[in-house]
């Protein structure tokens, strides 16, 4: 051992503190510094997830008070912004470490609640979005199923009436007559009515008027000629 080195034991030996006491005085300050360290990184990666959770998605962030849960995400939003503001304060103010440790320690606290907080909000918002496009789907489909009805029954119309139609016209040709709609209208839904169709024969000479009428049975979906 040097001179110097025998020296510096000599002055540690002689400390009233002693090695050991020594050890003390450090080990707790430097246990201090490594706790406010990891609880600041455990509120960073708390705070992030908060914002993840309330950003990561385009339906989350759409700024629309009418929409549900908006007022929800912007009180979360405002206790995520003061969180982070306290955080700053309280390492940029606070001189004495312990002290900094416990309101660390507190934060970390709310943060963990405002992560179960957002959490939970985000999973209301799911689901009501669930919800909604289940209607949607739902809406969709009757209005699909709706349409695939009217559109059946605009051909089952058309073919009735071009029936009337048709049969009117032949008699009307092979007697010489006139063709006009007239009633009954038949109403088979909507707006959609198909109508009788009458045939009158022109009179010639003394001979008596005939007519006919080309109409619907009571059902109505066949056609039927009265003669009158």
């Amino acid at each position: 051992m040097s001179i110097i080195q025998q020296s510096a034991a000599t002055d540690l030996d002689a400390c009233p503190i002693g090695r050991n006491d020594l050890a003390l005085r450090v080990h707790p300050q430097t246990n201090t510094v490594s706790e406010i360290t990891r609880l600041q990184v455990s509120i960073d990666r708390e705070a992030a997830a908060v914002d993840k959770t309330l950003n990561d998605s385009p339906s989350a962030t759409e700024k629309d008070d009418r929409r549900w849960g908006w007022a929800e995400h912007k009180e979360l939003s405002r206790q995520l912004a003061a969180l982070r503001e306290f955080v700053a304060r309280a390492r940029s103010r606070s001189q004495d470490q312990l002290a900094l440790r416990a309101e660390l320690a507190t934060l970390l606290s709310f943060a963990k609640t405002l992560r179960t907080d957002a959490e939970i909000w985000r999973a209301a918002v799911e689901d009501d979005l669930r919800e909604l496009e289940r209607q949607e789907t739902a809406t969709r489909q009757e209005r699909e199923r709706l349409a695939a009805e009217r559109e059946a029954l605009i051909r089952r119309r058309d073919a009735l009436q071009f029936t009337i139609d048709e049969t009117a016209e032949r008699i009307a040709q092979e007697n010489g007559g006139d063709c006009r709609r007239t009633i009954p209208v038949f109403r088979l839904g909507e707006a959609v009515t198909v109508c009788s169709v009458s045939v009158l024969r022109r009179r010639k000479g003394f001979r008596s008027q005939k007519c006919w009428l080309v109409t619907l049975n009571d059902s109505p979906d066949q056609v039927r000629v009265r003669r009158g």
